[in-house]
């Protein structure tokens, strides 16, 4: 996991808003947090925390404090955070509850926490794609792609202050859950719990394959009906797997069924050959019987027939004379059709004459002859010649109606464009006048941009002499503290020179004390006859006594060693005291003499001229935009008014020619008129005579074609009635019979036919020709025979029937019970190797190191984090630790799960320590070197979670000059494998040793602000 952006708003001492590019600041691979205790340098990854689960670093600390209590009360608190995973890139928001204004009224409301999931594109993707709008949805998301929970991620990739030491110091069990997490190893747990569910199934299958066979067993007794001892054999061997037993005792039941069936078959098909043979003569008598009878019936309607004959043949005769009278139906039918059309004609020819001679057009009139049965086709051809006349006169007009109906509106349309035409040029004073007037107003605009302008030119120098101001109120602070430090510092060396001082005397009259005793206790190792050390003699007549004033060479010793750790502790306060008089004049130089209060106000003054500068360039940009819109718009106004006076010059000018055209047409369509009112008129007259000669050639034309139909068809009639031998219409009409009546007749004579033909056949037949009508039938005495041979045959049939039935469900039976013992062994066989593979698994029978698979593959992955947190506890510990997985618990208890134990190896010693021994210093670098082992195992592992980034919160202050210089050396080194650490620490002397870093101040009225620098 890498952190890309945080920015938070009203969190904890910082009531402002900050953002801090994590990308740029760790650019280098280190980034130092630093800045006094209690500033709130912790909150910066408490709120790393909150923004990925909600809760901050520590268990310890409520989220109640996140809010900040400096900010305005209507600021929302909230923590945005971007970062990426192998899922992707992904933007977390979420704000705490908080306090807030109520909208409406006093007092305060609760707002409750809010939590939103985006998916980037990239990490400046401004918008996103939403993922998650809820608390529980966005903790849900989380989980998924961080793949650590909080206490997980505390562990790994933020050690918080007071916990960097809980992964080192964890439990087996715990150490087990991150380690699977941060691996991606849940696979082998779920590989684990497979093979335990598999093998479950398999012992489940061959207890169920087992019961088969028992029920198989129970089955095929049932089946094969077997006795009290047979069943007792085949369910012992059942209920003991014997497969052998029970296939013998099985086959020998299957015969005996078999041979059963066998005899009582043959006796069934003794008994059907009886049945069939009385069913033979039963067969025989019944057909006799039916012969007779059908005899007789066809002998007494062939006599019905006969008297019938006569009346059939008359039938026919008029029949046939019907048919022939029926072809000239239509011959008759068409020529009353054709005299009535003719009369209709003639009839209506005659009053359309009548109706043309009284109306305007009577001459049409004259062109046909008065009586009707006069006229021809050449009074047609005058009539239709007429009408076209009329027609074609009426198509020249045409043009000229539509020109003629149109004058009125153009008369009015003229009249009125001319009128507008007035208005608009009226309008256009107006518009003309307003540009008179915009150069005044663009040289007033350019006045104010030019003052404007002066003073926006003051805003560069103006923010040099702000950020000037800031960097002397920072050395004038700086040095009043470090004034303050001097000052301490000083009296502890003017403590240290004393207490120095006091140890040299004390030295010195104890040496001289040692010295005066000297020979009192070299007098106490003379020993009679041996030679004096000092004067060589073997006879000590007057030894020197020691006495209580004299000193001891022990207290001699001591006093040395008390004065050499004064010496040291003042040459230490003298170092103290030289470096931070250096600082003091460094900073006085600085802050150039200025106190807090003369700087202060010097800043405030800058920070007042700095927005005064700034303000008026951003009044700058308004007025220039201002004035470009200006100009845009008079040359916009100057456009509009030249197209506007050219337009009306354009319209003037078509308005006459639109005048001088319509006087034109109106000239036009007097002519055309002639002696009409109008051209409209004249065209309705000349339509109604053209309607007037259409009507009367089509009442001339109907009537001649009628008057032809009518000769036509009496000659057709004429020409049938000899063909069908009629000598007039009326005999042919007398021949005719209605539908009904034709129908019957010819049924009649059908039937009669069939039914002669029907008999005949009947008595042709060779069953009934061969009678002769003596025969007899005995039905009865064949039936009773038949019956009793059935009787017979349901007896026989039953017992085979129920022989054969025992016989196949105990072969069913027997195939039931041979697959159960089949599938039985074919289920051992295949559930032998997943018992096998499941007891290796799950630590069980077999498994020789009681180890489960997930803790094994766990146990590997741990030992690659302890070899790669070696490598640099090594250096970071100048050699003297190594971490040494062990199979027992810290502290020596046995764990089930054997394996994720950690000791520590000292090697001056060479004895293992239990990791709760170690001091402050130590266990805070063989924390961090286990961190960072973790996480350069997880990054080279293939879907493992990558630990990109990680917070370090605290703890370098344990450690002394020469382990800090091995830990800065290992933690530089994060940057060739692209990893960025953050230390948060105020140890002083980091600063110098990392550029890049977050520096966290307060502010006067107890708040907070930081500082980027890169």
């Amino acid at each position: 996991m890498r952190v890309h952006r945080l920015t938070l708003q009203a969190i904890g001492p910082f009531p402002g808003r900050h953002e801090i590019d994590v990308d740029r600041l760790s650019a280098g691979g280190l980034f130092l947090l630093e800045g006094p205790t209690g500033a709130g340098k912790s909150t910066i990854i408490d709120a790393v925390v909150f923004a990925l689960y909600g809760s901050v670093a520590s268990s310890e600390t409520s989220e109640d404090r996140l809010p900040s209590a400096h900010a305005p009360a209507d600021a929302e608190p909230f923590v945005e955070l971007t970062f990426s995973t192998g899922a992707g890139i992904h933007r977390v928001r979420r704000s705490p509850k908080y306090a807030r204004p109520k909208r409406r009224g006093d007092g305060v409301t609760t707002q409750n926490a809010t939590a939103k999931l985006w998916r980037l594109a990239a990490v400046d993707d401004a918008a996103g794609e939403p993922m998650a709008a809820t608390t529980q949805e966005v903790g849900t998301e989380i989980g998924r792609i961080v793949g650590l929970d909080r206490s997980q991620f505390t562990q790994t990739v933020v050690l918080p202050q007071g916990q960097f030491a809980a992964f080192l110091r964890a439990k087996p069990e715990q150490r087990r859950a991150v380690l699977q997490d941060v691996f991606g190893t849940e696979v082998y747990e779920r590989v684990q719990h497979q093979l335990a569910a598999m093998a479950k199934e398999a012992r489940s299958e061959l207890g169920r394959a087992a019961e088969d066979i028992r029920a198989a067993a129970s089955g095929f007794v049932v089946a094969a009906e077997l006795d009290e001892d047979r069943t007792a054999r085949l369910e012992a061997a059942a209920r003991d797997l014997a497969a052998e037993a029970l296939t013998e005792e099985v086959e020998r039941a299957c015969a005996e069924a078999d041979q059963r069936a066998a005899s009582a078959t043959a006796a069934e098909e003794a008994a059907r050959e009886a049945e069939r043979s009385a069913q033979r003569r039963l067969d025989t008598e019944r057909d006799l019987a039916v012969r007779l009878a059908r005899r007789g019936a066809l002998l007494a309607e062939q006599h019905a027939l006969a008297e019938r004959t006569s009346d059939v043949e008359v039938a026919e005769r008029r029949l046939a004379s019907a048919q022939r009278a029926a072809g000239t139906t239509s011959a008759l039918r068409a020529q009353a059709d054709a005299g009535a059309r003719a009369a209709d004609a003639a009839q209506a020819l005659a009053l359309r004459l009548a109706e043309v001679a009284a109306g305007e057009h009577a001459d049409l009139a004259t062109l046909v002859p008065v009586d009707p049965e006069q006229a021809e086709r050449d009074h047609l051809v005058r009539v239709r010649a007429a009408a076209h006349d009329a027609a074609a006169e009426r198509g020249a007009l045409s043009d000229v109606l539509d020109l003629e109906a149109g004058l009125p509106a153009r008369a009015a349309r003229l009249a009125a464009d001319r009128e507008a035409c007035g208005a608009e040029a009226t309008v256009l004073a107006a518009p003309a006048a307003d540009l008179a007037q915009r150069p005044a107003e663009r040289a007033a605009l350019h006045a104010r941009a030019a003052t404007t302008r002066a003073a926006a030119a003051e805003r560069s120098g103006a923010r040099a002499a702000h950020a000037r101001t800031e960097e002397v109120l920072l050395a004038a602070r700086a040095w009043e503290d470090r004034q303050r430090a001097h000052g301490s510092a000083r009296e502890r060396l003017a403590r240290a020179a004393l207490a120095a001082r006091k140890a040299q005397q004390a030295e010195h009259e104890t040496r001289m004390r040692w010295i005066a005793g000297l020979a009192g206790e070299l007098a106490t190792q003379l020993e009679e006859g041996e030679a004096c050390p000092v004067c060589g003699s073997a006879e000590h007549p007057e030894p020197a006594r020691p006495t209580a004033a004299h000193a001891s060479a022990e207290e001699v010793e001591a006093t040395t060693a008390a004065r050499v750790a004064a010496e040291e502790v003042l040459s230490a306060a003298n170092a103290t005291d030289a470096a931070l008089a250096a600082e003091v004049t460094a900073l006085a130089a600085a802050a150039g003499g200025r106190d807090v209060p003369a700087a202060t106000a010097d800043r405030d003054r800058a920070a007042t001229a700095l927005a005064t500068a700034e303000q008026a360039s951003r009044d700058l940009d308004v007025l220039e935009r201002e004035i470009a819109g200006f100009d845009a718009r008079t040359a916009a106004l100057e456009a509009a008014l030249a197209g506007d006076r050219t337009e009306v010059a354009a319209r003037e000018a078509g308005l006459a020619a639109e005048a001088a055209q319509l006087a034109r047409d109106t000239e036009h369509c007097r002519r055309a008129r002639g002696e009409a009112a109008s051209v409209a008129a004249r065209a309705a007259d000349l339509a109604r005579r053209v309607a007037a000669a259409h009507r009367l050639a089509e009442a001339l034309e109907e009537h001649l074609e009628a008057a032809r139909s009518a000769t036509a068809a009496s000659e057709a009639l004429a020409r049938t009635l000899a063909e069908r031998d009629f000598a007039d219409a009326a005999t042919a009409r007398a021949a005719l019979l209605d539908d009904v009546t034709a129908h019957r007749l010819s049924r009649e004579i059908t039937d009669h036919r069939a039914a002669l033909g029907r008999v005949a056949a009947g008595l042709a037949e060779a069953p009934i020709a061969s009678l002769t009508g003596e025969e007899s039938a005995d039905v009865p005495a064949a039936t009773l025979t038949h019956r009793a041979a059935q009787e017979h045959l349901t007896a026989a049939t039953r017992q085979a029937v129920e022989a054969r039935g025992c016989a196949q469900r105990s072969a069913s039976a027997r195939a039931v019970l041979t697959a159960g013992l089949g599938a039985h062994a074919a289920r051992a066989r295949a559930a032998a190797p997943v018992l096998r593979m499941a007891a290796l698994a799950t630590a069980a029978e077999g498994n020789a190191s009681s180890m489960t698979l997930a803790t094994f593959v766990l146990l590997r992955r741990f030992e690659d984090v302890v070899a790669a947190a070696n490598e640099r506890l090594g250096a970071m510990s100048d050699g003297r630790y190594s971490l040494e997985r062990i199979d027992e618990r810290e502290g020596g208890q046995r764990s089930r799960k054997a394996g994720l134990g950690l000791a520590v190896r000292d090697h001056v010693t060479e004895r293992a320590r239990d990791p709760h021994t170690l001091s402050g210093g130590e266990t805070f670098y063989v924390s961090l070197s286990l961190a960072l082992g973790l996480a350069d195992v997880v990054t080279s592992e293939a879907g493992g979670i990558a630990l990109d980034t990680l917070f370090v919160d605290e703890g370098f202050g344990s450690l002394d000059p020469q382990t800090l210089d091995d830990v800065m050396g290992e933690l530089s080194r994060l940057q060739a494998g692209g990893r960025a650490v953050g230390i948060v620490s105020h140890v002083t002397e980091l600063k110098s040793r990392i550029a890049e870093r977050i520096e966290v101040r307060r502010l006067p009225g107890g708040a907070s602000t930081l500082t980027v620098r890169c």
